[in-house]
């Protein structure tokens, strides 16, 4: 699925803050779906820039998410399991307490050519700091840490 940059949200981006693995293999294409226990509340399709978290603590690219989906968790995982890069005990570990979880459906992950490390990050004018699941930025924002990948 190509999705046209004029259709996305003008306004915000979604930091995702991913294990490295998960972060790795959406940029590889092989995980299309990333599940969360919080709905993000944003407007899709919208750009997300991809965070992998310690040991890598870096920018590594982005993707568009086309689709936010909340499920109860039978019905996440028959829709969605397969695309998720997950083994069926780990999603039950993750969604342990909870009744109902969300699908970001991915699409056009692009690798940044070169990593925008944490040490960088918190040198921008804000001081970036890495969500634990998800945070907002503005679109400027946003773009200025694309370009610093460049």
């Amino acid at each position: 699925m190509t999705v046209e940059m004029s259709g996305l949200d003008p306004d915000r981006m979604v930091v995702l803050s991913l294990k490295p693995r998960f972060a790795e293999a959406i940029l590889a294409g092989v995980k299309t779906v990333e599940l969360r226990r919080t709905e993000p509340k944003i407007v899709v399709p919208t750009r997300a820039l991809l965070y992998a978290a310690s040991p890598v603590r870096a920018l590594l690219g982005t993707c568009i998410i086309t689709s936010v989906q909340s499920l109860a968790l039978a019905t996440l995982w028959r829709e969605h399991g397969s695309g998720a890069g997950l083994t069926y005990h780990e999603f039950h570990e993750y969604f342990e307490g909870a009744d109902v979880g969300t699908a970001l459906t991915l699409v056009q992950p692009r690798a940044f050519t070169q990593l925008v490390t944490l040490q960088d990050l918190r040198a921008e004018p804000r001081g970036f700091r890495p969500p634990q699941s998800f945070s907002y930025v503005d679109s400027r924002t946003g773009d200025r840490l694309i370009q610093m990948a460049a």
